[in-house]
């Protein structure tokens, strides 16, 4: 059952996302075409958006070098019941080059002013990774946009480790010319060592990684790199209002579950949620499991709200 549903979550990784928006937008195999696409300014960049589905919005923030085309397995679950709002970050997928440094905090204003030109006053707010650090910096700045808070995979701070993982992964960018080598760093960091025993599914994302459809430059890279180095929210959590819950995969070692109890130490009521069988690429390598999940919470949350 695991090896079909890495291989069901690998189909929709593969075919995810069209080249260039069009009037009329191709639809993957994996989702049907967004109901809306295309861009937006927001905080002096050119951001892609897609939105899918019917329901309160939920805003989807991806990770390092990531683009929102990695959302295809969540969107196919999550537009059955919310409005999907997906999006590329800066400096990746379709979306704007930055013209130079900033911080995940300058990141969390583009979410804002995407928001904003969507028309979308609050939302529930699912960040990933440095996603989930992006979601930290949305609501301390601006609370009342985020309805509910969904951290997964994601730490409270990077800044007061005096090494980090980034460092060598930022010169391994710079120098790995022709993508021989900084794929397999991010599979090896990223995925269970059950997934790494799948020839097939290794293979495949193999291929996907070295050959990316929206390649990230060494420079884009390094900038997302740098503003996820400097992150530090760990003695702000306090001031978080929101339900929140905490994702992590019992197996990640990127985000490992240590770091995920020190959020929800910090946050008044946070939830922790540990996913057995999930590593770092989670959302990629268990999609059910992360689906009901992430329903799970929003659905109660909204009961909650409601009897209120």
């Amino acid at each position: 059952m695991k090896t079909k549903s890495i291989a069901f979550a690998l189909f929709f990784f593969v075919l995810a996302g069209c080249q260039q928006p069009a009037r009329k937008a191709p639809q993957s195999s994996g989702t049907e075409a967004p109901q809306q696409y295309g861009y937006v300014a927001a905080n002096g960049q050119k951001l892609y958006f897609e939105i899918h589905g019917k329901g309160e919005p939920l805003v989807l923030i991806q990770g390092l070098g990531s683009d929102a085309t990695n959302w295809e397995p969540q969107i196919l679950a999550l537009q059955e019941h919310f409005t999907v709002i997906t999006f590329d970050n800066r400096d990746v997928g379709r979306s704007s080059q930055a013209r130079g440094p900033y911080s995940i905090a300058d990141m969390a204003e583009d979410t804002a002013g995407l928001m904003d030109a969507l028309g979308i006053e609050q939302a529930h707010v699912l960040g990933a990774s440095m996603g989930g650090m992006i979601a930290q910096e949305l609501v301390f700045h601006h609370p009342a946009k985020v309805r509910t808070l969904i951290l997964a995979a994601t730490v409270a701070q990077v800044a007061r480790f005096h090494v980090s993982i980034l460092d060598p992964w930022k010169w391994m960018k710079q120098h790995d010319f022709n993508n021989e080598v900084f794929h397999i760093e991010k599979i090896v960091w990223g995925m269970t060592h059950e997934f790494l025993k799948n020839a097939e599914a290794v293979d495949q994302l193999i291929e996907r990684l070295r050959n990316p459809q929206f390649p990230v430059s060494p420079e884009a890279f390094g900038r997302q790199a740098d503003a996820v180095r400097a992150f530090d929210a760990l003695d702000r959590l306090g001031a978080v209002s929101v339900p929140t819950l905490v994702m992590v995969g019992d197996q990640d070692i990127l985000a490992p579950p240590w770091l995920a109890r020190e959020l929800v130490a910090a946050i008044p009521g946070a939830k922790l949620k540990i996913l057995e069988g999930g590593g770092h690429g989670f959302f990629l390598e268990i999609p059910d499991k992360v689906n009901q999940a992430i329903i799970e919470f929003l659905k109660t949350t909204q009961r909650i709200r409601s009897s209120q």
